[in-house]
Parts: C-alpha cells; structure tokens; sequence
C-alpha cells in the first residue's frame, strides 16, 4: 500500500513539474534527477507514516492475526481509501495553492480559508472545480481497484512456516528499513524540509517538496508572542535604529517618541491624505521601475510628477499582513496565520489615530470581515467609517466584490460630499483595492474603455505574468488608478490632497532583465512594490532608490502633513536624512521557514546557522558571501552592523503585538 502511494506522489509529482515549469527555470538534466529522487525520499516517508498506524496494529502478536487478511477486509479498504483521498486532497490543494501563490501547500492556507465563504467563492470562480471532483472520483475508483487487486494478492500469500527466529529477524529487518526510510538520511539528523536548500535550482527546490510534509513543517512554527524577559535583550538595538537612547536599568521596554508638529502656515489648511493599497503591485511588473510591458502608464504617469520609492518592501507577501503593518507599524512576523486573526493582538495605539479631528474612512470592495481586518481598523482608529460590500451601491462583480474601478469612483463620491458639508474638516481616507486576484474580473462596463496591450506568452514569461489574464488584472488596476485620479482633479479637494499609492505586496516570480537575478532568485519579487507621495502643489517630484518598508509610509505621511504624534512601534520616517545611514528592509520567510533577514546596501543578510549573506548585485546570488575567504572589509562592516539585526527586529515586531496598547490623550 505505500509502495502504491509512493509511485503516485512521484507521478504527480513529475507531472505537476512539467505543467509549471518556467520557460527559464533551466533545469538540467541533475536538477530534475535531484528533486525528483529528494520528492521520492519525502513521498517514501509520508507514505510509510500513512499506513504505520495499520501496519502496527497488524505486526502485533496478540492482535495482529485477526487483523490480516482474510479478516476485517472493509476496515482495511476503508484505511485505503481515506489515505488515497487525504493524498489525492493533498495534491489538489497544492496546485492550486502554487498557482495562486507560486508556493507550495502550508499552514498558511488555513489562514488563507479562515473566510470560508470568500476562500469558497474564489476557489469556485477561480478553478475548475466540476473536472477536480471528477478526476478526484475517478482517481478513487483506482483506488478501489487497486485495493481489490491487493487484497486478493494478500490473502494468496503462502504464509512461512519456518523457525521463530528466522520470522523474527525477518521483521526486525523491515522494521529497521522502514525506520531508516522514514529517518531518510545517512546521518543522525533526519531528513528535513532544508534538505532542498541543497538543490541548486530554484524550481527544483520547490518541486521536491511533499505537499502533505510541508503542511506539516509550516504547522508547527506558530509562535505568537513574546515577553519582556526575552525582548530586552535586543530592546536597546531596536531603540538606537529608531533614534532612542538606551534603556535605564529598571526602565520599562518601550519604543515611544514624540514627532513635534510643524510650524503652520498661515492660512494653509490642513492637508487631506489620500492612502491607496494596491493589490499585488508587484514592483518587477511596474514600468516607472523598468517593466517594458507598458501595463502601468497611468501610475508610470503620476510617478514622473511625484516623490517615487524605489525599493519599497513589504515584509511578508500577504494582504492582511500588509494592511497590519500599515495600520500598526508592526510587520506581522506570526507564523501562523496572521495578527489580525489574534484577538490580543488587534488593540494597537495607531499613528492614524494621531491626526486629531480628522474625519477617517476606509474603502474596501469586499469585506473587512476578511482576515478580521475589521476588529484591527476598528481597535486602532476611533471613529473610522467603512463602506465595504453591502454598503457600497455598485453591484458586486465577484468573490472580491465591488470592481476597483466603482471603488475608487465610490470614494471620490463620499470625499466629494465630506469636502462640501465639512469644508473645514480634513479627512484621511484609506483605500483598499482587491481585483488584482483572480479569477481577474474585467467588468463588461469596463470593457467599452480599457484595452490594454496583448503579449505575447513568451513576453509574459519573460516578465513574470503568469498568463494574459493576469496581466490583464494588473494593467486593470492601474487602468482604474488612471479613472480616479481623473475624476478627483476636477474635485476642490485635489489641490490640498496627499495621494499615497502602495503595493500591499509583491508577489513572486521572473523579472526580465531590467532587475537582478536575486529578485526571483531569493524571493525578493514577493515584497517589492513601488511607493508613490504624489501632490503636485506640496511635494516635489524626486526619485529615492533607499531601502524602505511598509512600516515606513504612515509615520513619512504624518511627516508630511506635519501633524505631531505618537510613534510606538517600528515605522520611521522616510525624509529624515538622520535615518538615512540605516535604510534597510526587514524580510520575514523569504528564504525558508521562520527564517528573518534584512536587505542592507546591497546584501541580503539571513538569520540562520550558519549565518548566511548573499549580494543581491552578483550574477550568483545564492552563494553565501560569508562562506568565502578572504570576506571583503565591506561586508564584514556591514555584517558586524546588521547580522544580528532581523532576529532584534523580528523579536520586537512580536513583542509588540501583544505589547502596543492604545494611547489615549
């Protein structure tokens, strides 16, 4: 029985290698026989512990002889079977997660499902759900016949008959290989998930993985939160990066620092701010970042005009973690699910909070029960009004809702209202996009205007779009940036607006030639967005290639508008030149699970044993830069600097969920 799953994990798994293989993944002849016999180790191992619990209770004396065949024959096909479905479960779920998320199955799905009905309705929009269930029944009525084949061989055997102790060395040496499959390695160290690191092909690291042993690995890192006792140590490294001295002896750990409002200009009213997250905008796939795909001229056009972040990050490459992190200042390092989801984790003093008598509002075309973003916005930001699905008048396209494009007209509609009854009140509106997914719905209103370029396959390879719908959705999403931004110029808030344009997250992929190799190559591609301040009449255009991170961009908006606050958590702003020595991004699972790093200069720093460095510039970026000898005068500065950086980091970021209360005035 697990000689049966084991061919059908290393079929499907060759299988699925071939449906996803990248037009340049290069894959040589070593890479394909190194993930597919690490696949086999892993397949072996997994199949060997579904049918442990059958085959003990069957090797016991005392029980197992009316456990064998001929006896007990449904309780045996019943085992089989739900194996061969948990199995065939297994694999379903991994290509689609894959092909949604260029990432094999792990425990993130759970928290990706915890909104069943918008998991459901994307998944039944977005895959052939109908040919799955066909093919899953088809695959147990093989299932069955194989059994039945099994069965009949099985109680066919002539049993031995000879001496006790040849029966029992006979046992003990298939339990001893069974043992040492399960072990899978020559050494005291059992095969683990990191043995794919090895492998020097991207694609083939990903592919060797079992989809049901990484749900495993991923389910057990769930950490999430942190004491004082263990952030202390690291409290006064954090405190110097965002400008505080060291704590005193008997000082209570604390990252709080006043920003002093600016001087008011006479007669200026307060600026309004304007914050749009973009879904997936994936910095590799921007042309005011060097994309040649021509899928963003209406944020490539505001971006000539506007103060432009290169090297924007997002820290980890899902939404609800990006929304987290913008509202908090906390990158959200949980290794299960996300902060959002954890109930001690959404009351967060907010620097939103801190623009006194502003009106707040949030936009979104779905819903804020997703991800229970709602309970953050809400704990965090007094009197935020959400108009999300079911409050919004435009009529609902897909799983995610309200199209962008009615969103964004939506909100200009409420801002345009809010200016001319409260002309004397600014506002801070922050909206949140959501068609960048599939299944890519293009409303057919829309259709009538929006025509994109068509590439071809091969250019869409070539740049990272996984197929022509998906370039479409993108190109949409700008397309309705460019529908907004003309309707609100005609508005008598525009001149006095901050218009804010992020990605939530990048997502991986190729890049093309216009970024190095490192992007795909250490996953850099799923946290890179651009970052847009456009206000034509209050910030000059300027284009700044530093580090930054999400964090950053709501203490740089309060800068702005020169509102004082209150800033507890990580964030910093982005134009003051004291912080310019120290821009770096913080990254969390970029290169392996649990594993922090920091890009500083032009080095991606991992915390792990050993400790790993690797020059994102290099036409080899996954060789470790630590490991050669001599190691360059400049990268032991900045190791020495920055090594131990992202585990105090990502120690504060937990700390802080648990431990960054509302300040009340």
């Amino acid at each position: 029985m697990a000689a049966v799953l084991l061919a059908a994990g290393t079929l499907a798994r060759a299988s699925v290698m071939l449906w996803f293989l990248p037009v340049d993944s290069g894959m040589s002849f070593r890479d394909w026989s190194g993930a597919l016999w690490l696949g086999a180790r892993y397949d072996l191992r997994v199949s060997l512990l579904t049918m442990s619990i059958a085959w003990a209770l069957a090797s016991m004396p005392w029980l197992g002889k009316y456990m064998r065949p001929p006896s007990l024959r449904a309780a045996w096909g019943a085992y089989w079977m739900l194996a061969c479905t948990v199995w065939a479960l297994g694999v379903i779920t991994d290509v689609g997660h894959y092909s949604y998320l260029k990432k094999r199955l792990s425990s993130t799905l759970f928290s990706l499902a915890r909104d069943a009905s918008e998991a459901a309705g994307m998944v039944w929009e977005s895959y052939p759900v109908i040919r799955i269930a066909l093919g899953l029944a088809l695959w147990l009525l093989v299932c069955h016949w194989i059994f039945s084949r099994l069965w009949i061989w099985a109680i066919g055997i002539n049993r031995p008959t000879g001496r006790k102790w040849q029966t029992i060395s006979s046992e003990t040496m298939v339990v001893v290989l069974a043992i040492s499959f399960v072990h899978g390695k020559l050494s005291q160290y059992p095969l683990r998930w990191s043995d794919s690191v090895a492998l020097s092909n991207a694609f083939a690291k990903e592919s060797a993985l079992n989809p049901l042993h990484n749900l495993y690995d991923t389910w057990t890192f769930r950490q999430q939160s942190l004491d004082d006792a263990h952030m202390r140590p690291d409290a006064n490294e954090i405190r110097a990066f965002v400008g505080l001295p060291p704590l005193k002896a008997d000082e209570p750990i604390s990252f709080l620092r006043t920003v002093p409002a600016k001087t008011k200009v006479a007669g200026q009213p307060p600026l309004n701010v304007v914050l749009v997250q973009l879904e997936s905008f994936a910095g590799h796939k921007v042309g005011a970042l060097g994309s040649p795909m021509g899928a963003t001229p209406s944020f490539d056009t505001l971006a000539k005009d506007g103060l432009l972040f290169t090297r924007m990050m997002s820290a980890h490459a899902h939404t609800a973690r990006g929304v987290y992190a913008m509202v908090t200042g906390i990158p959200d390092v949980s290794l299960y699910s996300t902060a959002s989801r954890n109930p001690a984790a959404t009351n967060q003093h907010s620097i939103i909070n801190e623009f006194k008598d502003y009106k707040k509002y949030y936009f979104i075309g779905g819903s804020t029960s997703w991800a229970n973003v709602r309970g953050v916005l809400t704990d965090a930001i007094d009197g935020i009004d959400i108009y999300e699905e079911g409050r919004l008048k435009s009529q609902v396209e897909d799983v995610w809702g309200v199209s962008d494009r009615n969103l964004f007209l939506e909100a200009n509609e409420v801002l345009r209202a809010h200016t001319q009854s409260n002309p004397q009140q600014p506002f801070f509106a922050y909206i949140q996009t959501s068609s960048n997914h599939r299944p890519y719905t293009i409303p057919a209103e829309d259709m009538k205007e929006f025509s994109p370029p068509a590439p071809s396959e091969k250019e869409l390879d070539m740049q990272g779009f996984i197929s022509l719908d998906e370039y479409r959705g993108f190109a949409y999403l700008d397309w309705c940036i460019g529908q907004f931004m003309k309707k609100v110029r005609q508005e008598k808030y525009f001149d006095n607006t901050i218009f804010v344009f992020v990605g939530d997250h990048g997502i991986i992929g190729t890049t093309g030639p216009h970024l190095p190799k490192s992007w795909k190559e250490l996953a850099i591609t799923q946290g890179h967005t651009p970052l847009l301040i456009y206000s034509p009449k209050h910030v000059a255009p300027q284009r700044i290639d530093n580090w930054a991170q999400q964090v950053d961009v709501v203490p740089t908006i309060a800068s702005l508008v020169g509102i004082g606050y209150r800033n507890t958590t990580l964030g910093r702003d982005l134009l003051d030149p004291k912080f310019d020595s120290t821009r770096v991004a913080f990254e969390f699972q970029f290169t392996g699970i649990g594993e922090k790093g920091l890009l500083a200069d032009h080095y991606m720093f991992i915390d792990r044993k050993p400790p790993a460095a690797f020059d994102i510039l290099s036409d080899k970026p996954a060789s470790n830069q630590l490991e050669k000898i001599p190691i360059s005068s400049e990268l032991q500065r900045l190791a020495q600097q920055w090594s131990h950086f992202s585990t105090a980091y990502g120690n504060a970021a937990l700390y802080l969920q648990t431990h960054n209360p509302r300040l009340h005035d």
